[in-house]
């Protein structure tokens, strides 16, 4: 990623909180670090859709995320770092947590979440499931 790339990215709007600049490759620290496929695809969706969900589940796939970022920062630095003092890797990371906890303690106060994706094209497919709910129970 060259050192300007960042501005290529869309900013992300969650509950009115505008997230770090990294925050759309949240996705790329799924990838990084071992997460359950049900939480990657959340990350996905959230890094590439406007959508909104339940509090609950938005606090759990952070903290998902957050703790294998902890636990894996060792090799994430490495698979991000381009030179041997490369700064990008550490930026990245803490724009990540950022938002992770930022996300956290915005959802805590909610019942549900929104977020919006600036600047994407609308129209875009909409992978929607036609407008149908699940319920379940928790």
């Amino acid at each position: 990623m060259n050192p300007k790339s960042h501005e290529n990215l869309k900013a992300i709007r969650f509950e009115g909180e505008l997230l770090p600049d990294w925050a759309q490759l949240l996705d790329v620290a799924a990838r990084l670090c071992p997460l359950p496929k049900s939480s990657s695809s959340w990350l996905v969706r959230l890094t590439n859709s406007a959508g909104t969900d339940d509090s609950r589940t938005v606090i759990e796939q952070c903290i998902v995320l957050r703790t294998s970022i902890q636990s894996h920062r060792n090799a994430a630095f490495t698979e991000l770092q381009r030179t041997r003092h490369d700064a990008q890797p550490a930026q990245f990371l803490a724009a990540w947590m950022y938002a992770l906890d930022t996300m956290i303690q915005v959802a805590q106060t909610l019942k549900t979440c929104s977020w919006i994706v600036e600047g994407l094209d609308e129209s875009e497919p909409d992978d929607s499931d036609g407008g149908e709910i699940t319920l379940r129970r928790i």
